[in-house]
């Protein structure tokens, strides 16, 4: 129709927004590693996997404030705090995502269970 404007983005959009986020991570993850490991014996292996764990982390953090149109400021300060903490953020939501989705199933099942649901009268 006349005077909207097409939302869809492309594949190619999506990699470029993610691939930008994954490299801004990547950058701050870089610096951490920098820091916090000056001392320690170099391990590529562990390097790497912080790289990509930060990588990771950017590109999803880029996409979901893409999809809430936060402005590229905001985004680029959240997307390098999140490649900084890259690896801690991931094994924080893999922990406590199944706990809090397990509480509320639990929460329900014992509502179900005692009947205390609110009855119209």
């Amino acid at each position: 129709m006349p005077g909207e404007e097409m939302h869809d983005k492309s594949l190619l959009d999506l990699l470029i927004t993610g691939g930008m986020g994954a490299f801004l991570a990547v950058l701050f993850q870089a610096a951490r590693a920098a820091r916090h490991h000056a001392s320690d014996e170099w391990d590529w292996r562990r390097f790497v996997a912080g790289l990509a764990s930060a990588a990771a982390v950017g590109a999803l953090a880029a996409w979901g404030l893409e999809a809430f149109n936060v402005s590229r400021e905001l985004s680029a300060v959240i997307i390098a705090m999140c490649g900084y903490t890259g690896g801690r953020l991931l094994d924080l939501v893999e922990a406590e995502v199944p706990e809090t989705i397990q509480a509320a199933f639990d929460g329900l099942q014992k509502r179900l269970h005692e009947g205390k649901w609110k009855q119209d009268e």
